[in-house]
């Protein structure tokens, strides 16, 4: 590791100067140039050897960086007891109105916009059974989100002698909320998921997400593409603003698609949010898997549907100019109540 990158760290005392430090580094002197230069370069070697150096300067600068937020996080589980005295109170202490965190102002938003087209809103438990969590959206036992590096599992077993598992996303719900609504529905799950990650700049244990779910006798990816659409203009409101897809895999939805949004704060014609692209990858989508509209208890034959999701964190993040994911769950009340 870099001991000059070690020393741009050395004096951040919180999780949030040291993120503040990651970006400021990814974004200036060395690495700035370099990107700069791969803007002009021709030759295919000189780039890939301007690329592979610009990535190992990113690597030294995330590792100096966690390095550091784990020393920080580390000094914060030391206690350090003060005498308690009854007779203390503070002339200064003041009554203060409290202030929406910024996820929940996000996800009050995005459930806004779809409470207007007629949707539902729904969440389940945080611990779930691998029934709901895993095998009902279709995830086969092979898929590494059921691995213990990404999933936290607890001692207790239900019915089915499975551990219960954090859950580890939103999807945990169609299934739940399809056993005590009849179809045709359209509804959204907001809710809080759990990864066994590794903290660091860029990773938490723990973030938002939120899904869309409609279930008919008949839907169209265009329906889809009109909702992601529709939401995204809302969301920043900003008329102008489309969307793409991109083949991918979900176990849940056949066929798959990764989603991107064309960029608000460039209009597309590429900037530092949306890394020189245009785009902005958003979310995953496509058409419910027929598997999984079984498991709904319903006939794949008479009903079909659509889903999308993504991570709410992100969307908060580009609303909010936030640079890490860390900010929003550490407890700072000055970042909190945005100062």
């Amino acid at each position: 590791m870099s001991n000059s990158f070690t020393e741009h760290f050395a004096t951040c005392q919180t999780v949030n100067e040291c993120l503040k430090k990651f970006d400021e580094l990814n974004h200036s002197g060395t690495i700035q140039a370099l990107k700069e230069r791969l803007l002009v370069v021709t030759d295919s070697t000189e780039k890939k050897q301007l690329g592979q150096q610009m990535n190992e300067l990113k690597t030294q600068i995330k590792q100096a960086c966690d390095q550091r937020i784990r020393e920080i996080q580390q000094a914060q589980l030391t206690d350090h007891w003060l005498e308690f005295d009854p007779t203390f109170a503070s002339a200064t202490y003041q009554n203060r109105l409290g202030n929406l965190h910024p996820i929940r102002l996000v996800v009050e938003d995005l459930v806004r916009i779809f409470q207007q087209l007629g949707f539902d809103v729904f969440d389940g438990p945080l611990v779930e059974t691998q029934w709901y969590n895993f095998t009902a959206p279709n995830s086969p036992e092979y898929h590494p989100s059921r691995d213990m590096q990404d999933t936290f599992f607890l001692d207790q077993v239900d019915t089915r002698q499975e551990n219960y598992v954090m859950r580890t996303q939103v999807t945990a719900n169609i299934v739940r909320y399809a056993e005590t609504h009849k179809p045709p529905f359209r509804v959204v799950f907001p809710g809080l998921v759990f990864r066994n990650e590794n903290i660091d700049a860029t990773h938490d244990i723990n973030f938002t997400q939120f899904d869309m779910w409609l279930v008919d006798k008949h839907t169209t990816i265009g329906q889809l593409v009109s909702l992601i659409k529709h939401l995204f203009r809302e969301f920043f409101a900003d008329k102008n603003i489309n969307i793409r897809l991109r083949p991918s895999y979900f176990p849940f939805t056949l066929p798959s698609f990764e989603v991107d949004f064309s960029c608000p704060f460039c209009g597309g014609k590429g900037c530092r949010v949306c890394k020189h692209t245009g785009w902005i990858e958003c979310a995953g989508a496509g058409p419910i898997h027929p598997k999984v509209i079984a498991n709904m208890g319903l006939n794949p034959e008479e009903w079909d549907g659509l889903a999308f999701g993504f991570g709410v964190d992100r969307l908060a993040q580009l609303k909010y100019g936030v640079t890490g994911v860390s900010q929003f769950y550490n407890g700072h009340l000055d970042f909190l109540k945005g100062e």
